[in-house]
């Protein structure tokens, strides 16, 4: 079976908490102290077991302020391994102030050496794998050296007075009696704790993966959603567009020749009237109306007229130097920066060269347009990620777009603009879709808008 390491987190809580441990062991020992001497006048010797007890102060303040400073200043790096080593540390320290407190006080005639079990338990929570065993067999081997140095007199066996009788101390057989069942009491709480808390942190660690690929999975199904979604959405344009292409090729063509013939007459009425001049006011607003109403027909019919794109293999960079050279010399371009961002090199796709200008040019247009005090405008071209497409991107500094009209972008005859058809970003559309590629608008207003090209590399 393999055991989970406690992580970082979880480490360092169990630190704190040992530190918050000690205090309450502190006072303990002291209320101990108190009633061992003052209440029930046992006599021992005081001075070792207060330089212990200061000791114990002293290094526990030192983890107190250790673990403070991380507190207030919780970008520092804290490691797994720098928590283990003081961990270790921790328990270490607490093992030898344990040992020479029972010494100091009576040895293994001392009922409280049980505290050591309580403290392997401890240890066994705190650590994993074989660093509890060390401090285990630690304890173990230098109790066991401090009982034979004191029962060879080569160390001074401290009595406590009135506690227990001085003939225990040279029971050999209570003696040995008392070594195998502190040993073994060691070892096999130890031995348990250290099995369940490994156990334990094997079922949080299977816990923990299966919590992760849960997440995984669900931000996939979110993901596969999304595009389920916009699949749909592309799937009723596309429907939309194509019953809408059918009667406006239908409606453009029985209004083209009347508004033709309605157009001739007022120039001939203009040209025959030209000393009245409320007439010639009244028919420049029918010509002027007349000819808004051909451009939408013209834009009808580019958009029913939608044909099949006769690809052929091509630079989509030089293309898009060809666009840019071609508007950044306008007068409506003076003001505006346009921003490159090329690769040195690019492999070249199949695609219509002048259904694609068409694209870029009015994204380009568009552009200029929502940046009416001038600004910048960032091509970029790149790989996507999935190495399937060319993505080419367009991002203006102009006033943007609202969540509301995002929505409808791309709907025909939708526009913001005064003199606008609303259909250039629908057979814009159109045209990508051909292509089998994709088109994407992005948007925050008053920070400017990208409208994004993906055209498949095969």
């Amino acid at each position: 079976m393999k055991a989970f390491a406690p992580t970082e987190q979880e480490l360092l809580v169990r630190l704190k908490w040992f530190v918050q441990l000690r205090w309450l062991f502190l006072l303990g020992l002291a209320t101990a102290l108190f009633f061992a001497v003052k209440v029930f006048g046992l006599g021992m010797n005081l001075t070792p077991i207060l330089i212990v007890v200061i000791a114990v102060v002293i290094y526990n303040f030192v983890f107190y302020f250790l673990h403070r400073s991380r507190n207030r200043h919780p970008e520092r790096e804290v490691t797994l391994r720098g928590l283990r080593i003081e961990a270790n540390l921790q328990i270490g320290l607490d093992l030898l102030s344990l040992i020479f407190l029972v010494h100091f006080t009576g040895g293994i005639e001392n009922p409280f050496i049980f505290f050591f079990v309580f403290h392997m338990l401890l240890g066994s929570i705190l650590l994993a794998g074989r660093d509890i065993w060390f401090h285990a067999i630690f304890t173990i081997t230098i109790l066991f050296i401090l009982l034979g140095l004191s029962y060879f007199n080569i160390l001074s066996h401290h009595q406590i007075e009135g506690f227990a009788s001085e003939e225990l101390w040279s029971n050999v057989p209570y003696l040995w009696a008392g070594i195998l069942s502190f040993g073994t009491t060691i070892l096999m709480a130890v031995y348990m704790t250290n099995s369940i808390a490994r156990s334990l942190r094997h079922r949080e660690g299977e816990l923990f993966f299966t919590k992760n690929q849960l997440e995984n999975q669900s931000k996939k199904l979110e993901q596969a959603n999304m595009e389920l979604i916009r699949q749909q959405n592309l799937l009723v344009q596309s429907e939309k567009l194509a019953s809408l292409g059918k009667l406006s090729a239908g409606i453009a063509h029985e209004l083209n020749n009347p508004l033709t013939g309605i157009l001739s007459f007022s120039h001939f009425i203009k040209e025959e009237c030209t000393e009245q001049s409320r007439l010639q006011h009244d028919i420049d607003i029918v010509i002027r109306e007349t000819n808004r109403c051909k451009v939408i027909i013209k834009g009808l019919l580019d958009f029913a007229r939608q044909s099949k794109p006769e690809k052929k293999s091509g630079d989509i960079i030089q293309l898009l130097n060809k666009v840019i050279s071609l508007v950044e010399n306008h007068k409506d371009f003076k003001n505006i920066e346009i921003v490159k961002h090329f690769p040195e090199e690019l492999m070249e796709i199949m695609y219509d060269k002048d259904q694609i200008q068409q694209v870029f040019m009015n994204l380009m247009v568009n552009a200029q347009e929502a940046m009416p005090d001038g600004g910048a405008l960032h091509v970029s071209v790149r790989i996507s990620m999935d190495m399937e497409y060319v993505v080419i991107r367009f991002r203006d500094s102009g006033t943007g777009i609202t969540e509301e009209n995002m929505k409808k972008i791309f709907d025909p005859f939708f526009t913001t603009k005064e003199t606008g058809t609303g259909l250039g970003l629908s057979i814009i559309l159109g045209i990508i879709e051909n292509h089998e590629g994709k088109l994407e608008a992005d948007s925050e207003l008053g920070k400017g808008a990208t409208f994004t090209v993906k055209l498949p590399i095969t």
